[in-house]
């Protein structure tokens, strides 16, 4: 089940099927059959309230169990997640990967080593998750490219350990804009309107605003919390005090 749960986390809806090749993957692992893997995703999305549509209704004790675990304690699933992405760069090797394209291949998913520290493996994980819920695009921008997408916390990792992967603290965001929103430069109002500090220079906030970049894409799931936004706004608050 934790294993389900890491893949279902990290895979966009439409693709719960035997045929997918992680699905495959997964139930090789575990001794079951795609056809049951893909069964399991779908049952998961009848528990997570963060999405609109619903999976199947039959959802066992023991899958609401791991769900509710993994809501206060991801470890088990961040463990599950770092065995499944070292048998997939095992896997892409064995048919025919140059090292040198593997290497790149795992920089650009965020896939961790297993050298890595949990701090990073956890971080690359949220990576995952929020980088999915928004069909790996900037929220604002639409930029499609990986290796230019932020999976930016809300709330800061070092603020509020207990959020740090905290599923809706996350938001799909460009390098530019991340990094005005680390910097509380940037923020979002109630309706996930982009807000710029009145201490940003015309020419930086001309930029900021390209593409018509003034609100949020929402994800297919995982909304970015609202008191998270709140808590945001008032440390631009604090800065500009």
């Amino acid at each position: 089940m934790t294993e389900a749960l890491a893949l279902y986390l990290r895979i966009p809806f439409g693709q719960f099927h035997k045929a997918n090749a992680q699905v495959k993957l997964l139930a090789a692992r575990i001794g079951r059959t795609p056809s049951a893997v893909a069964l399991k995703l779908s049952n998961l999305a009848a528990l997570d309230e963060s999405i609109p549509q619903k999976g199947m209704a039959n959802a066992s004790a023991a899958d609401r169990r791991v769900w509710a675990s993994f809501m206060t304690e991801p470890t088990s699933v961040i463990h599950a997640f770092r065995s499944q992405m070292h048998e997939a760069t095992e896997t892409s090797s064995r048919i025919g990967f140059s090292e040198q394209r593997r290497i790149a291949w795992e920089e650009q998913q965020g896939v961790p080593k297993m050298r890595l520290t949990e701090q990073r493996l956890g971080q690359a994980f949220f990576r995952e998750i929020v980088l999915t819920s928004y069909h790996r695009k900037c929220a604002l921008t639409g930029i499609d490219d990986s290796r230019l997408l932020t999976a930016s916390h809300i709330v800061g990792w070092k603020e509020d350990r207990k959020s740090r992967l905290n599923t809706s603290n996350g938001i799909c965001l460009n390098a530019l804009h991340d990094r005005a929103f680390d910097r509380h430069m940037i923020t979002f109002d109630e309706d996930y309107r982009l807000v710029i500090a009145p201490d940003v220079p015309i020419h930086t906030r001309e930029l900021l605003q390209q593409n018509n970049a003034d609100k949020l894409s929402m994800p297919e799931r995982f909304l970015p919390d609202q008191a998270f936004l709140h808590h945001h706004r008032k440390r631009m608050e604090e800065r500009l005090s």
